[in-house]
């Protein structure tokens, strides 16, 4: 049967359930094979984290645990608001992603939390995911422009395949929209990278619209949400990948109303996600020649 032969729906469900590899159904397992020893390790901790049974208690234990693998300092916490919080941050490596984990924990303690995740690393997470929803984190699926680059680049003068590439997106995009839409309503913390991908550069050759869209999700119909810019300093001798056991720096930016936000995606095409990155941007540079790392 071919990926295009199901419903969105049915996508999202026999991926969720473990019982179809997207990436093998296309000839591409080994993208899904890459992530597979970092898989592994993430749902050990995730499952050493929820041997417990008190929920209540979830939280507290795996900020703990996983401070003591992924380390990080932060100037207290993050900022904070009544209403939803959108934290946007620079992506270079994995590593940013577990300890963006304990730092959230300590700063929302009571709030749901939106990650959008690479497909290849999603498939290596699916058999924990009644765990982290235990943890109040809900993850989806998404092609990257990394990961629709290399299968691109792989399937290219294949029809077919670049059709189902669309077509995955599109399911994968609706799924985010309403995620999205879902966590707004509970008032939760979206994480988003606006890269939407791995990289040194904070503002790189194109910059997408991840913000913006965003932005316009969580504020219609005239709601409102505050979003946190985060300069994330990686380990000097660090790689693109979780850099266990080495220390992260997380600098908030001064954050953006819901009034800034509106005004900057009212007009000029991605005026608010080049704003963004570069008040990320000069945090970082004013503050990484003077850490110690």
């Amino acid at each position: 049967m071919r990926l295009k032969d199901y419903t969105g729906q049915e996508i999202n469900d026999l991926l969720d359930s473990g019982e179809l590899s997207i990436l093998e159904a296309m000839g591409a397992g080994d993208l899904k094979k890459e992530m597979v020893w970092i898989g592994r390790l993430c749902s050990f901790y995730i499952k050493l984290i929820c041997r417990i049974r008190d929920d209540q208690r979830l939280r507290k234990r795996a900020s703990a645990i996983i401070k003591s693998a992924a380390p990080a300092s932060i100037n207290g916490l993050l900022p904070q608001s009544e209403d939803t919080i959108v934290v946007g941050f620079n992506h270079p490596s994995l590593g940013e992603v577990c300890r963006l984990l304990h730092i959230g924990f300590d700063s929302y303690p009571d709030r749901e939390f939106l990650f959008p995740v690479n497909l290849p690393w999603y498939e290596s997470m699916v058999g924990v995911i009644p765990e982290l929803h235990r943890l109040g984190i809900n993850i989806t699926p998404m092609i990257t422009p990394a990961t629709e680059q290399k299968l691109t680049q792989r399937f290219e003068g294949d029809q077919g395949k670049m059709d189902e590439i669309e077509f995955l997106r599109m399911v994968f995009d609706r799924r985010y929209i309403k995620e999205i839409k879902s966590i707004a309503s509970k008032k939760g913390v979206i994480f988003i990278a606006p890269s939407a991908t791995r990289q040194k550069e904070i503002i790189g050759d194109y910059v997408h619209p991840s913000m913006t869209v965003v932005a316009h999700l969580v504020l219609k119909g005239g709601k409102r949400a505050m979003f946190v810019p985060v300069a994330v300093v990686s380990p000097i001798l660090g790689n693109r990948e979780l850099n266990l056991f080495r220390r992260y720096r997380f600098i908030p930016c001064e954050t953006f109303s819901s009034e800034e936000v509106s005004e900057l995606t009212a007009g000029r095409d991605r005026a608010f996600d080049f704003t963004f990155l570069r008040r990320i941007e000069k945090v970082y540079l004013e503050n990484t020649s003077a850490i110690e790392r």
